[in-house]
């Protein structure tokens, strides 16, 4: 029996000898999958050279704007942010910031306005070495006697680094319903060029704008940011005709670092009827052989 049993196991073991030599060596243990690298963060920007003024953090710079709103009857505190040598298109006209006023003229305010509040959202900003620029929506709660209106005017602002980064060009457009009448009045006017026709020509605005531009119309809803969504909006005006308003003046100008145009435009419906009176403004960076960039442009409503 003891016999019986060895034999049998010794041909056991011979069996599996021979079955393990067919199948080969054991595979090896399956390696984990390689991690997938995550999407780098983007770099900040590179720092100024040594000794050259950061731009500001532009909401920094429209915290300042609307505070000075809120106390209004101080100028110095709007004042603060502007180059003495800029110049600002508001609802009402262009306004050199010398003449005083900014606060009010901005947020359309009368003697007897008290502004209850004072907010921003809709925040588009760039910057290069030379210029810093910024949009955004603002929006007011104003206060006149016994009643309580709301307003939203939106804000195109360059900062120069030349002007030791104050604001140097604005505009301050009017979000409200188009009138038959009405016009923002050109004070210190120059004749219109290229930056002025793009303000009535959509097509060719479309496409001189910066990848990330912003475009914005007199309606709440009129908001076109990054250069897709601009032209989308853009696309929107193909059949409305928009003129020069031949009755007022045109401001353009050119600089090494950026140019901008103010204008007055009257718009027919595509269905026809009495033109509509807007006020229009264009911010653009130079580009090659002459071309400019267009990083905003804004429409709104006259009084």
């Amino acid at each position: 029996m003891k016999i019986l049993c060895t034999i049998a196991l010794v041909a056991f073991v011979a069996c599996k000898a021979e079955a393990d030599k067919k199948a080969g060596p054991e595979a090896p243990p399956a390696r984990p999958p390689a991690p997938v690298p995550s999407k780098p963060a983007p770099l900040p920007p590179p720092p100024p050279p040594s000794g050259v003024k950061p731009a500001p953090n532009v909401e920094d710079v429209l915290k300042a704007q609307l505070e000075a709103v809120k106390n209004w009857s101080d100028g110095d505190r709007m004042n603060t942010t502007f180059a003495p040598s800029a110049i600002v298109l508001f609802t009402n006209g262009e306004h050199p910031v010398s003449e005083g006023s900014v606060a009010s003229r901005l947020a359309l305010l009368t003697p007897q306005s008290s502004v209850q509040a004072a907010t921003f959202d809709h925040v588009t900003s760039g910057h290069n070495a030379d210029v810093a620029w910024v949009s955004a929506d603002l929006h007011f709660t104003v206060r006149e006697g016994s009643k309580t209106a709301k307003r939203t005017i939106r804000a195109i602002e360059l900062l120069d680094r030349a002007s030791d980064w104050k604001v140097v060009v604005a505009s301050f457009t009017n979000v409200d319903k188009l009138s038959e009448i009405g016009s923002s009045p050109i004070k210190d006017a120059t004749p219109p060029d290229a930056l002025t026709k793009l303000l009535v020509a959509p097509d060719a605005l479309a496409a001189a704008l910066d990848p990330n531009a912003v475009v914005l119309g007199s309606d709440l809803g009129e908001r076109g940011e990054g250069a897709a969504n601009a032209k989308k909006l853009l696309g929107t005006w193909q059949k409305l005709q928009l003129t020069l308003d031949a009755d007022q003046k045109t401001r353009e100008v050119h600089t090494a670092t950026y140019g901008y145009a103010m204008a007055n435009v009257q718009l027919t419906p595509s269905k026809g009827g009495s033109e509509l009176a807007m006020n229009a403004f264009v911010l653009a960076l130079p580009g090659a052989n002459g071309s400019w960039s267009v990083v905003a442009a804004a429409y709104g409503a006259t009084f």
